[in-house]
Formats: structure tokens, sequence, C-alpha cells
């Protein structure tokens, strides 16, 4: 497999990464540790961003570029390379996949998927924020940007949280109080896996991983962080275009079947209950 390091990420478009357990490569670690330092940066704690590194360990390996395998045939050469699959290219990849709606994929750190309608253009969530703000939507820089624009505008978007409110041991989290909780990196692994990531098939090792990563920046061998200053702009998708301004990005899209056209969510209605063409709703 390739291992790219772009923007400082170490990436791979490789599905045999898979998720994994147990002590992560270096690129992993170091992945690990911007995302670290750019979350300590804007105040959560360090349980909570153990615990979404835990989730990220077992949804991508930590590689901003993950392409999940089903649908990975619509993509030109299987996206064996990052210059194969720009936003424009994705942007038609995700088009494509509501033609075959009984398959679908996700992308990134956290495995974005879903349908959005951003400036009335329909795609897939994070290639449409990237293409918004004239971003790559596989560097991790973007990704970032995209996570804490999650949590500011959860509460405008009520309707349709980026966080599902969830409780575990009588807490109730969202994304106004996950942050900057100190709750064990364990629980708040289960609660970004239920509440973010809305996976219903349980933790599995998401809570070993949180620990680790936990013990790992609490230890004698913690990395340094990273200070602000080191931070990187992500890389453009169009050098002509204006640059990406960190402190005004435009917001995350919505997410959720809200934000779904009429139309489509009939006909996803009609092959969720297996109707028949000439069978009326």
């Amino acid at each position: 497999m390739q291992i790219t390091e772009i923007n400082g990420f170490f990436m791979s478009t490789d599905t045999r990464l898979g998720g994994w357990s147990g002590e992560p490569s270096l690129g992993q670690k170091l992945n690990a540790n911007v995302i670290r330092s750019f979350f300590l940066n804007e105040g959560w704690t360090i349980n909570a961003i153990c615990g979404m590194l835990g989730c990220m360990q077992g949804e991508s390996t930590i590689n901003p570029a993950y392409i999940e395998e089903t649908n990975r045939w619509r993509l030109p050469h299987s996206a064996s390379d990052l210059t194969d699959v720009p936003n424009s290219v994705m942007i038609n990849f995700y088009n494509e996949y509501y033609s075959d709606m009984n398959r679908g994929y996700a992308i990134g750190l956290v495995q974005w998927d879903g349908y959005s309608n951003r400036n009335n253009v329909q795609g897939q969530k994070l290639v449409n924020y990237a293409t918004d703000n004239n971003i790559q939507w596989f560097d991790g820089w973007t990704q970032l940007y995209r996570l804490r624009g999650e949590q500011q505008y959860d509460v405008q978007h009520h309707t349709t949280n980026f966080f599902y409110p969830v409780t575990y041991s009588g807490v109730r989290y969202t994304f106004e109080n996950y942050p900057y909780s100190t709750a064990t990196p364990e629980i708040l692994a289960s609660a970004w896996t239920s509440g973010y990531e809305r996976n219903k098939g349980g933790v599995g090792y998401r809570d070993e991983n949180a620990r680790w990563f936990y013990d790992w920046f609490t230890g004698e061998d913690a990395p340094e962080i990273i200070p602000p200053e080191n931070f990187l702009q992500p890389l453009p998708y169009d050098p002509d275009a204006p640059p990406f301004d960190p402190d005004n990005p435009n917001p995350p899209d919505p997410s959720g079947l809200d934000y779904l056209p009429p139309w489509l969510l009939y006909f996803m209605l009609r092959k969720r209950k297996g109707f028949k063409k000439w069978q009326v709703i």
C-alpha cells in the first residue's frame, strides 16, 4: 500500500488499511497528535479528544483520505492515487451513488456520508464543504475545520443535529457539552459512537482505542503539543480562487434526512419497503 504525507497528515486511499486496535503506526500517531493539538486549542478536554480518536481509529484508521470500500468501482482507477479523486470527481461519484441506493460509501476521518444540498448543489457533505471553501476534501486540515464547524453550528441546525443527544452513566451528551467533558475516555468513546457516528452496532474496541490514546497523551512519552502558530492551511482546490479563511469559513451544511429532496425520500421509502414499480405507497 502507498502511504502519502500531505500537508502534515499521513494518508492512503487503500481500503486494506481497515479498522484496527492496539498500538497505532507512526503515521497514525502523528495524525492523532495533530488532531489532539487542534482541538486542545479549541478548548476540548483530552478525555473528549481521545473518545473521538478511539472512534476515528475504528472508522478510518485516522486516515483523512480513507474511502469506504463499497461503490469504489465507480471511481477512476479505483482511486489508487489522490490525484484521481479531486472534489469534482467525488461530487460526481456521490451523485451516482443515489442512482443505486442499495450501496453506499463514506470518506474521511470520521467517515462522513450522507446527502447535502448546500448552495443548491447536491452532493457529499464533506466534499461540498471543501468545494464551498476552495479546499481539498482529503486534506486533514479541511476535515478538522469541518468538525469544528459542526460543533459550532450544531445548535443552530437543531432539527438535524450533527450530534444526537445520548445518555451514558446518567449524563446526557450533546455537541454543547461533549467537548468539555471529563468523563473517562471509554465513556466518551461510547458517547461519540452513538451520538456522532450514530452507530447502533456497539462500541467494539473503540473504548480500548480511546484509553490507549489517553494513556499515551498523559504519559511520560507523550509527544509535544503543536502550537497554533504551526497549524497549516488546508490545500487549495483552485489555486486561482480566494484562499480559505479559517476564521470565517462557510459553515457546514445540515445533515440528515430532513434535507433530502421529497422525491428522493419517496423512492428510498419504496425501496426500503420492497414496493414494485406499479404499487402505490
